[in-house]
């Protein structure tokens, strides 16, 4: 959308396009990944998953739930309520002006269980006078079970800055990563994983400082390989694909490629 004119997104809104807001973050990655790499994972599916659906794709949200990581140097973070108002407005603009299929494209986990309520309460509060559907996804979970068959760390292992973004910064953007830096970093195995088998229930403790030795990852990026995030981004694009073509129904007349 952001190299679109306003006719032109006119035309897209008429021709029932479907348009993705992908949520991103900036926030501490460790020392050896850049600060926007939610943000930048989240636009990246998002892009490829539009040029599939024939959707557009919005400026992508670079502020998220990030208080996790507050006492980092590089972590900008929103409070929830801030974050979903904001996130609302956005969501709010894009059905007044027609469009009947917002998805909301995640890159943070924080932001994930936030970016639900959103959905929620857009429905909540403008389906009396707009026709629309709002959908919220992480980018990963529809894709957890394959990408879960595809490690080589144990559970925990995939978390934030872990084998899974690594991997996918190697992939995209290699000259961003440096490995090397992860020398004497304290990480390991968390009680929680992004695409393994876990108990639902959440717990949230005590979040971690750097004055305790903490590198801002949960789990372990040592295992990560840009062989591991081509391969993990394809099932990524190809089930969340799947995913938006069954929900929507048959996309008629969609355009081959998307508008960004």
């Amino acid at each position: 959308m952001s190299y679109m004119t306003q006719m032109e997104i006119a035309d897209a809104i008429a021709a029932g396009r479907p348009v993705i807001v992908p949520t991103g973050a900036t926030e501490a990655h460790g020392p050896h990944m850049p600060v926007d790499t939610d943000t930048h994972q989240a636009e990246h599916i998002a892009i490829r998953l539009a040029e599939r659906i024939g959707a557009l794709v919005a400026p992508p949200v670079a502020y998220g739930v990030s208080m996790t990581f507050e006492h980092f140097p590089g972590t900008i973070s929103l409070s929830i309520p801030t974050y979903q108002l904001m996130l609302f407005e956005i969501g709010a603009a894009l059905v007044k002006q027609g469009f009947r299929h917002v998805i909301l494209l995640n890159g943070n986990r924080p932001s994930g269980t936030a970016n639900d309520q959103v959905a929620r309460h857009m429905v909540d509060q403008l389906d009396t006078e707009h026709d629309f559907k709002v959908s919220a996804v992480s980018y990963w979970e529809p894709a957890a079970d394959r990408i879960h068959a595809m490690r080589k760390s144990v559970v925990g292992g995939m978390g934030h800055g872990c084998e899974l973004e690594a991997s996918f910064q190697l992939a995209i953007r290699p000259e961003l990563v440096k490995m090397e830096k992860l020398k004497g970093a304290k990480y390991g195995p968390v009680g929680w994983d992004l695409v393994a088998p876990t108990n639902p229930t959440r717990t949230y403790a005590r979040r971690p400082r750097p004055e305790a030795g903490h590198a801002a990852i949960f789990g372990d990026p040592t295992v990560a390989s840009a062989e591991m995030g081509h391969k993990s981004i394809e099932i990524i694009v190809d089930v969340l694909e799947e995913t938006f073509t069954n929900l929507q129904g048959s996309y008629q007349d969609r355009p081959g490629k998307a508008a960004r």
